[in-house]
């Protein structure tokens, strides 16, 4: 089965929707009656916790990284690496503004 999801492109999709979708699971477990995105994201910035949210959904991409490694889907890793370091470039970007 993981040869068929093997390819870098697959990888960066999924690493870039996973982090899309924990930052979306974190709004609708603990800030819900706050409006997604516009609300939530200025709330974010003015508490200066967007880049540690970011930083957490970063986190849980690269535990499934790690998770992906062990069944040695080398090609989806790799493509997943990929996605981690654009979300770092988006959190570097976030901390300088």
């Amino acid at each position: 089965m993981l040869d068929k999801i093997d390819k870098i492109w697959i990888g960066i999709l999924v690493g870039l929707v996973f982090p899309a979708f924990c930052f979306f699971c974190y709004w609708l477990f603990f800030y819900s009656q706050l409006d997604f995105p516009t609300a939530f994201i200025r709330y974010l910035r003015n508490g200066d916790m967007l880049q540690e949210v970011a930083i957490a959904c970063i986190g849980a991409n690269l535990l499934f990284f790690y998770i992906i490694l062990n069944k040695k889907a080398y090609e989806f890793s790799k493509g997943m690496m990929y996605s981690s370091f654009a979300y770092v470039g988006l959190v570097l970007y976030i901390s300088l503004l």
